[in-house]
């Protein structure tokens, strides 16, 4: 906008995942009610402040909830998501599986605490197969990283082995989620979830040829 070029300015808010169900469950409240006053507060704090968008986008929204769940079933009718049995430690605050890597002092370096060590069976979305094509285009295509200088952070990192992406979570530890379209005993994890706002919002799949 700042350059004079038209453009949708998408916001809003992220609402699935065990921090919110833990969250909601420990003030007593139900979820769906719980993340609604937190989205309307806020919506109602942006359009006070003046801030003028397009598009206020909700994770719990019916649109979203069946188009993710569109680009699951796609994807696992192309191979692209397997099921397998995994173990590793578990930041809830982070909603991901961490790498000794990245653990300082046995911590999760962002909530200061040990990660949980778990073992269960999830999908997977094949994330790997992709490492050397995505470090080709971004090779290629200079300007697709802003700001520039994140872009040799981003190839360092795509050196590195890349490993598969869990997309799942079992209904037995967590409901507060998408239903995986092929397996109801799963809900989707919730940043698989959440990045696909950002194509969903667009209008996907009904506005692509």
């Amino acid at each position: 906008a700042q350059r004079t070029e038209e453009v949708t300015f998408l916001t809003g808010t992220d609402e699935h995942g065990e921090k919110i169900e833990q969250m909601a469950r420990a003030e007593g409240r139900d979820v769906r009610e719980f993340v609604t006053e937190v989205a309307t507060a806020f919506e109602t704090t942006w359009r006070e402040m003046g801030i003028d968008f397009d598009v206020f986008y909700r994770t719990t929204s019916p649109e979203h909830v069946r188009r993710v769940q569109h680009a699951l079933a796609v994807l696992k009718d192309r191979g692209e998501i397997v099921f397998r049995e995994y173990e590793g430690k578990y930041c809830v605050g982070c909603e991901r599986f961490l790498t000794d890597s990245e653990l300082v002092e046995g911590k999760c370096p962002d909530h200061l605490r040990a990660p949980e060590l778990r073992k269960e069976a999830n999908y997977f979305f094949l994330m790997s197969k992709y490492r050397d094509a995505i470090a080709e285009h971004f090779e290629k295509n200079a300007d697709a990283i802003q700001p520039p200088h994140y872009r040799n952070e981003i190839l360092s990192f795509l050196k590195q082995p890349l490993g598969d992406l869990c997309i799942s979570r079992p209904t037995s530890r967590l409901t507060w989620g998408i239903p995986l379209p092929f397996d109801p005993g799963f809900v989707t994890y919730v940043w698989f979830d959440a990045l696909l706002n950002y194509l969903c919002a667009t209008g996907w799949p009904e506005n692509f040829d």
